[in-house]
C-alpha cells in the first residue's frame, strides 16, 4: 500500500434541512480537488470515496477497499451563514486518530476554510507518512458572492449525476450562479461542459453543444486564463469538434498545469485515436482505475481501451468486473457482447446483447451491436435489410459496420456525412482497425487528407515509470544541508522544543528559517525519517533519561512520557515498541537499578 494515500469520505450532513446535502458534498469534493494538486500524495477519486456515503464502515475495511494509508471523516452543520465543520484524519491500518479539529466560521471565510484543512491534513499525512510537495496555498477563491457559491455548489451536486433532468437542472444553477456574479469563471467553465452534455443526450446538436461549449469557456478563460475546467473544455473542442491536434493537447497541458488531476477519457482517446500509443492509453486507464477502484466506470473504460487497442482478451474481464460492481450497467454489457463476438464465443455474445436490449428497450447503439456480432458470425441474412431502415444520429456508426462487411462505397458514403456533420469518432479515422477493410480505398484516403492528421511525440511519460519520487525543488546543495542540520541538531538539544506538544514541521521550520518542504526534505531524505519518527526519537531519548532517574520514581511511565511529550498512550506505546523491541514496563525494569 502506498503509505502516502487519502481518501476523503462524504460529510455527514448535521443540518436541519437534509436539502443541505449537497453542501456538505461539495466541501468533501472541494478538499478532494485540493489535496489532489499534491503530487506524490494519491488521492481517490471522489466516485469511490462516496461509494461509502451513509454506511457506517470500519475505516480499517475501508483503507483495504480502496488501497489508501488514511482516511478523512467529517461532518457540517450549516445555519444562515454559519458553518460548524468537524474533521477528522484517521489511520486505516490501525483506527488510529492522527488529527482532529472543529472549525466555526462564516461562508463568506468558505474557501479560507477550505484551504486551512486542505493544508492541516496534507501537512499531518506528511508527517506520519514522508515527503510531499505542499504548496503554500491549494484552494482559491471562486466567488465573493456567498449566494453564488451556493447555486454553483448545486448545480455541480447535479452535474455529477449525468442523467437527463440532472444536466437540464446544472444549467439553470450554473446559469443563475453567474447572473449573481458575472466574473464567477469556474461557474462559466461548467456551464461549457454542460454543454457538451446537452450535446451527448442529444437536446441540442453537437454542432451546437460545441459552439456553446467553447463559447462559455472562452468567457471563463477571458476572467481567469488558468481556469483547469476551461481548458479541459477546449481541449474537447479541439479534439472532436476542430481536429486541430496541436491546439487539443496544448489546451490539455494547460489544464493540467492549472491543477487537472486526470481526465481519462480525452487522454486516452488522444492516445489511441492520434498516436496509436495503446501502451500509454492502457497504463492511464490503470493508473485511473487505482485512484477510483469502486468506480464502475473505471474498469468500463480500461475494458474500453482494451477493446480500441484491438486486445480483446484482456478487455474482456474489465468489462466483467465492471458488471460484477453493477450487473445491470447496459453499456458494460453491450461492450462485453462486442467483445465476445470478437473473440468467436458467439452464443454467449448473443446472450449477453440481448440482455443489454431487455435494459435498454433497444435503444442507444446495442442493436447495432447485435448485427456486428451477426457479421462476425457470418449471419449476415437481415442485417443489410435492417441497416437500410435504421437511422443513426451519429454517421459513423453505420460506416463501421458496412466497413467491417467490406462495403466500401457505402460505408464511405457515412463517412462523407460524418465529416460534413463533423462527427467525433471521425478522429479514429487514422490507425483504427475498424477502418482496415477501406484504408486502401482512394475516396477514403481523400477523406483523410482532410482530417490534416499529423505525427505527434507523447508529452508525458508511461505511468509505470513514474515512481512516487521526492520533487527536485526540495533539493539542497551539501552545505545548505549541512548548515541546516546544524541548526536542527541545535534547536532539537533543547527540550522546551523537543516536548511541545503543539510542535509542527511548520513551527519547528518557522525556526530554524527554512522553508517547511525543505526542512520536510531534509528529515526523510538526509536523516531517514519521517517528521513524527523524528521528533518521537527526541522525546524517546528524553523519556529514557526521566524513567532512569530516581528522583522521578514516583511518576507513573505514562507521566513521564507525557511530561516528555508524547500526546497518547497508545503512541507512546506503539513507538517505544518499535524502536526498542520491548514494551515500556520491561525496558524500565531492565534498565533501572
Amino acid at each position: 500500500m502506498n503509505q502516502r494515500s487519502i481518501a476523503v469520505l462524504p460529510f455527514d450532513n448535521l443540518s436541519s434541512d437534509p436539502e443541505n446535502e449537497y453542501f456538505s458534498d461539495g466541501m468533501a469534493e472541494e478538499i478532494i480537488n485540493a489535496l489532489s494538486k499534491i503530487q506524490s500524495l494519491k488521492v481517490i477519486a471522489r466516485t469511490s470515496s462516496f461509494a461509502f456515503k451513509g454506511q457506517k464502515i470500519d475505516v480499517r475495511i475501508i483503507g483495504n477497499k480502496l488501497g489508501v494509508s488514511s482516511v478523512i471523516e467529517g461532518s457540517i452543520r450549516k445555519a444562515g451563514s454559519r458553518v460548524r465543520i468537524a474533521v477528522q484524519l484517521i489511520r486505516t491500518d490501525n483506527g488510529f486518530h492522527i488529527w482532529s479539529e472543529t472549525f466555526d466560521r462564516t461562508l463568506e471565510d468558505i474557501f479560507d476554510l477550505q484551504d486551512e484543512i486542505s493544508l492541516l491534513v496534507a501537512d499531518r499525512i506528511r508527517e506520519n507518512f514522508g515527503h510531499l510537495e505542499i504548496e503554500d496555498s491549494l484552494v482559491s477563491s471562486k466567488t465573493t458572492n456567498p449566494e453564488a457559491y451556493d447555486l454553483f455548489l448545486k448545480g455541480s451536486h447535479h452535474f455529477k449525476r449525468k442523467d437527463l433532468a440532472d444536466v437540464k437542472e446544472a444549467l439553470v444553477l450554473f446559469t443563475k450562479a453567474t447572473e449573481l456574479d458575472p466574473d464567477f469563471h469556474e461557474a462559466f467553465a461548467y456551464i461549457g461542459e454542460t454543454y457538451l452534455h446537452h450535446a451527448g443526450f442529444n437536446l441540442i446538436s453537437a454542432k451546437e453543444g460545441f459552439q456553446k461549449s467553447r463559447e462559455y469557456a472562452q468567457k471563463a478563460l477571458v476572467i481567469n486564463p488558468k481556469d483547469m475546467r476551461a481548458h479541459k473544455v477546449m481541449a474537447y473542442v479541439h479534439l472532436f469538434h476542430d481536429w486541430d491536434w496541436g491546439a487539443a493537447i496544448d489546451s490539455y497541458n494547460q489544464a493540467v498545469a492549472a491543477g487537472l488531476n486526470n481526465e481519462i477519457d480525452f487522454i486516452t482517446n488522444y492516445y489511441i485515436f492520434i498516436q496509436k500509443d495503446y501502451d500509454l492509453a492502457i497504463a492511464i486507464a490503470k493508473e485511473n482505475q487505482s485512484r477510483d477502484p469502486l468506480h464502475i466506470i473505471s474498469y468500463w473504460w480500461l475494458g474500453l481501451c482494451y477493446y480500441l487497442s484491438g486486445r480483446f482478451e484482456e478487455a474482456l474481464p474489465a468489462f466483467e468486473e465492471s458488471l460484477r460492481i453493477d450487473p445491470n450497467f447496459s453499456e458494460a454489457l453491450r461492450w462485453k457482447g462486442l467483445v465476445l463476438g470478437y473473440l468467436g464465443r458467439f452464443e454467449e455474445a448473443f446472450q449477453t446483447l440481448d440482455r443489454a436490449v431487455d435494459l435498454t428497450n433497444g435503444e442507444g447503439l446495442v442493436k447495432l451491436d447485435l448485427m456486428t456480432v451477426k457479421v462476425l458470425s457470418g449471419e449476415t441474412e437481415g442485417v443489410l435489410e435492417e441497416l437500410e431502415n435504421s437511422h443513426y444520429i451519429d454517421p459513423c456508426d453505420p460506416a463501421a459496420l458496412y466497413s467491417l462487411m467490406n462495403r466500401p462505397d457505402v460505408a464511405i458514403h457515412f463517412l462523407k456525412k460524418g465529416l460534413e456533420e463533423k462527427s467525433s469518432m471521425m478522429v479514429s479515422l487514422k490507425y483504427w482497425w475498424v477502418w482496415d477493410n477501406i484504408r486502401e480505398d482512394e475516396r477514403f484516403q481523400e477523406i483523410y487528407d482532410q482530417m490534416n492528421f499529423q505525427d505527434h511525440k507523447a508529452h508525458r511519460q508511461h505511468p509505470s515509470n513514474q515512481q512516487l519520487i521526492i520533487a527536485q525543488n526540495s533539493q539542497m546543495s551539501e552545505e545548505e544541508c549541512e548548515h541546516f542540520l546544524q541548526s536542527l541538531r541545535e534547536k532539537m538539544a533543547l527540550e522546551e522544543v523537543v516536548t511541545d506538544t503543539n510542535l509542527t514541521l511548520r513551527s519547528l521550520a518557522e525556526q530554524i528559517e527554512l522553508h517547511p518542504n525543505k526542512l520536510s526534505w531534509l528529515i526523510n531524505m538526509k536523516l531517514g525519517q519521517n517528521f513524527n519518527d523524528y521528533i518521537n526519537s527526541h522525546r524517546l531519548a528524553i523519556f529514557k533519561q526521566k524513567v532512569t532517574n530516581k528522583a522521578n520514581a514516583h511518576i507513573t511511565l505514562l507521566g513521564l512520557a507525557y511530561e516528555s511529550g508524547f500526546t497518547s498512550k497508545s503512541v507512546f506505546n506503539d513507538f517505544f515498541k518499535k524502536s526498542t523491541g520491548l514494551t515500556p514496563k520491561a525496558w524500565v525494569k531492565a534498565h533501572r537499578n
